[in-house]
């Protein structure tokens, strides 16, 4: 039992008992013919033993009033860095300032998840510890849902996402469960305690509502930051609904909740949500991306097939049993994880900090002290005007096209026209042109940098490039992998609105291995997308996709337009304040950076342009000849300012004309936007959103340093804590026989000490990065304190590796520190010594 519930728990394989269960009993059978089948008696010990270790695992067994007063999610692992009163926070931290009470706040996020189904079989048995680990009490739970089965939600949000839709949808009949609920911690990645449940019909409000309200029960925070892909939608009425809710679910008032929309699901959202619910702009939010739920999912996934075909009660305690091994394998991986957070915002906060200070500076004050009196009172009542939603403008916008290409769709399917894929053309093409813009991304970077490094001949930015340039090649090829993964999704769907182009890609593929070259590299593959077919492999796709392809380059073209104006003004400005106020060498070769930052931007944007018009000039026909008048050649000499001083500056040739003889560039004449006053108004509103933008990026910089350090003290106190809480278990049982009083007793103070040597991991291995990077608290010192006596105590007292005595009722402090178990590679062993399975119960290599 023990190897497999190890095997299990630990993730190494999401296989189901059967597959285990039946090589051992072959093996048997070649010897003993008549060896009787055990599969039914084997899987209920596992079912029994994963219950029992679970109790004991939560302290169940030192308790006096025994296993029945088990509390809901007292056996789940909690997360050691998220904040819990009384055990890791200071006990002033509810009268922290305004400014310093995200440190202290709790980020959690939620998502649904329609792949941990189980199959309607008619069998009704209960959990044995229903609403102990991460599942919510089953009968509460049903009893609440069975006030709302009529309830049907509405979505207003101008959102590409069907989770509300999904919620009205007919459930299936040969399903009891459709899916998961869950709740996480948004920072750490690590399960609530009763932070899920099971959804009968979809992403219905009153089942995510009592999931999130019940791991909020006992959570005695004053701040909460929650991140929902429809928080838009969800937070809208959920005081309303909370009313109607039992007392013990209600939100104390005093409680600040914010909530966001994960960083990767914003982009599905449209413009006022991006401003209102992004977590680049929130206060207090760091750099959390509150897309941390996702990843459960991606590890509770291939447990699935196995546990849709068990029993209601199996199942939820499986699923029990894992999520507590990813808690487990997440805590132990915490050291390594908040480290490398910490090295990373260090130098970013300095960086960001830094482009924020120059930027300002070279603004007027009287505009920035505005700016900043604007922001600020959205900031404190989101009430007021976001400054960070840009202002509407006439005029075609690739966002307005897809909106009105949305709209034709679905007048189509309400006349009975059915789409070739739920993903619909407009999708499709849109995520066509953002795959086109990522692939000449990664051209692009290489060809600015050459360029920059050949002009001003850095060969000491050279040299300093190649320290990082390790590091900097692995980053570019992860993003070079998943940029090769999109395109690959993308291709099923170009297979089913583009069948044309099979063909094409056939010998594409062909012509490579004719010339014996490796893999083409995901910048260079041709997407194919209808304007770069000839016009008799366009008439072969799927109708009006060619049209629809043209309105979004439409927009596209004018998105450009727009961008450069914008930044060829803020150019402008800079530079002027450069010629006006910088002096020195120093000073001049910062502002030149800043420069050369702008004319990468407007080359990438320029070319951007320039791909969007010859897909036009491809995809247009008779009828469309004033719109592409409206688009003309762009040479570089177009690029230049709006006003004759402007145009001075950015023109990198000696020539300068006469006011009489300068010609405005056509790139300002263009109806694109609002004309009237856009010399100033929306010159200073394009300046506002770029300057609030990296106003808000030094902001979360700063805020990620923060608290990473104040999650690094909160984690070794949790330790502390919690190893306090298992001595105090020893010796609370009297009534029991001294065999077990013993064997509790060293349980419990081998629970002790692995968390002892945990927090000490830990602190060696932050507290000298954080040292060398100028940061100290009393919490440092007494941790060096700690540390210095236990190294003084080691040298001085002699240990025979893996040795045992026998007296002793737990592992000695010196036996080694416990290793994370890396959560990709499964080791289990640290020098050969010991691990810690989902509870922390340390396994000796005997």
């Amino acid at each position: 039992l023990d190897p497999y519930h190890k095997y299990c728990c630990f993730h190494q394989g999401h296989s189901n008992l059967k597959i285990n269960y039946h090589p051992s009993y072959y093996l048997h059978q070649n010897h003993c013919p008549n060896n009787q089948h055990r599969y039914t008696e084997i899987s209920r010990c596992i079912h029994e033993y994963r219950h029992i270790m679970m109790a004991k695992r939560g302290a169940r067994g030192h308790d006096p009033e025994g296993i029945n007063a088990t509390k809901p999610g007292e056996c789940a692992v909690e997360c050691p860095a998220c904040p819990q009163p009384g055990r890791n926070l200071p006990e002033n931290f509810s009268s922290a300032s305004q400014s310093e009470r995200f440190k202290y706040a709790l980020f959690l996020a939620m998502d649904a998840n329609f792949k941990l189904k189980l199959k309607e079989r008619g069998i009704k048995d209960a959990p044995l510890g229903d609403g102990w680990g991460y599942f919510v009490p089953s009968v509460p739970y049903k009893d609440h849902l069975a006030t709302y089965k009529g309830q049907q939600e509405m979505s207003s949000c101008q959102s590409e996402l069907r989770a509300v839709d999904h919620a009205n949808l007919r459930g299936n009949q040969k399903l009891a469960v459709n899916g998961v609920g869950g709740v996480n911690c948004s920072r750490h990645a690590l399960n609530r305690p009763v932070g899920f449940g099971d959804l009968q019909r979809g992403e219905k409000y009153c089942n995510m509502d009592y999931i999130v309200l019940s791991t909020l029960e006992k959570a005695e925070i004053k701040t909460l930051y929650l991140s929902y892909d429809i928080a838009c939608q969800w937070f809208k009425n959920l005081p309303t609904r909370i009313e109607s809710y039992p007392l013990r679910l209600q939100l104390t008032p005093t409680i600040l909740v914010i909530v966001a929309i994960p960083k990767l699901h914003l982009e599905g959202h449209g413009p006022e949500c991006q401003a209102q619910y992004s977590l680049n702009f929130i206060p207090g939010s760091a750099r959390t991306c509150g897309e941390s739920i996702e990843q459960i999912w991606s590890g509770q996934n291939a447990v699935a097939m196995s546990t849709r075909e068990m029993t209601p009660g199996n199942r939820q305690d499986t699923l029990d049993c894992h999520l507590g091994g990813w808690n487990h394998r997440k805590v132990v991986g915490l050291g390594t994880r908040l480290l490398a957070l910490m090295r990373d915002a260090v130098p970013m906060k300095a960086k960001h900090a830094k482009i924020f200070e120059e930027l300002s500076s070279s603004l007027p004050a009287a505009l920035v002290s505005k700016w900043v009196a604007m922001v600020e009172a959205w900031e404190a009542d989101n009430s007021q005007p976001n400054p960070y939603l840009a202002q509407p403008r006439n005029g075609t916008s690739l966002a307005a096209v897809k909106l009105d290409l949305a709209k034709q769709e679905a007048a189509d399917a309400a006349a009975g026209t059915i789409s070739l894929h739920e993903v619909t053309a407009s999708v499709f093409l849109s995520t066509g042109l953002e795959l086109e813009d990522q692939q000449y991304v990664f051209n692009f970077r290489s060809i600015i940098w050459t360029d920059i490094c050949r002009r001003r001949h850095l060969c000491a930015l050279m040299k300093a490039a190649s320290v990082n340039s390790i590091s900097e090649t692995t980053d570019i090829q992860q993003k070079l992998n998943a940029l090769e993964h999109r395109i690959k999704v993308w291709r099923k769907l170009q297979a089913i609105y583009m069948p044309a182009v099979t063909t094409l890609l056939e010998e594409d593929h062909a012509l490579v291995e004719d010339e014996n070259a490796g893999p083409v590299s995901p910048e260079d593959v041709n997407l194919y997308l209808p304007s770069d077919l000839p016009s008799n492999l366009q008439c072969r796709c799927s109708p009006t996709l060619a049209r629809k392809e043209f309105l979004l380059r439409v927009g596209q073209a004018d998105d450009c337009i727009l961008q450069l104006r914008r930044q060829l003004h803020m150019k402008a400005n800079l530079w002027n304040y450069r010629l006006n106020n910088v002096t020195g060498q120093r000073a001049t070769t910062r502002a030149r950076d800043i420069m050369d930052r702008f004319d990468q931007k407007i080359k990438r944007i320029a070319e951007k342009y320039r791909f969007a018009r010859l897909a036009i000039l491809a995809l247009a026909t008779e009828e469309d000849i004033d719109t592409v008048k409206r688009f003309e050649v762009l040479n570089d000499s177009d690029i230049k300012g709006l006003g004759r001083a402007d145009a001075d500056i950015l023109d990198d040739t000696d020539v300068r004309i006469s006011e009489g003889r300068r010609t405005m560039s056509w790139i300002w004449r263009v109806a694109v936007g609002n004309r009237d006053g856009e010399a100033d108004e929306d010159f200073d509103e394009d300046m506002k959103i770029e300057w609030m933008k990296t106003r808000a990026r030094a902001q979360r910089w700063d805020e990620e340093v923060s608290l990473v350090f104040e999650e690094m003290r909160r984690t070794l106190e949790f330790f502390e804590w919690q190893a306090t809480f298992w001595e105090m278990q020893a010796g609370r049982r009297t009534e029991i026989g001294t065999d077990f009083i013993s064997g509790q007793t060293a349980y419990a103070a081998k629970q002790a000490a692995g968390l002892h040597r945990l927090a000490r991991r830990f602190a060696t291995l932050w507290i000298p990065f954080l040292k060398k990077s100028s940061f100290s608290a009393p919490w440092m010192d007494l941790w060096l304190a700690k540390l210095s006596l236990s190294t003084t105590h080691a040298a001085t007292t002699s240990v025979v590796p893996g040795a045992q005595s026998s007296s002793s009722s737990a592992p000695s402090s010196s036996a080694g520190t416990p290793g994370p178990i890396d959560s990709d590679s499964g080791d289990e062993e640290e020098e050969g010594l010991h691990t810690f399975d989902c509870r922390g119960e340390e396994i000796f290599d005997l």
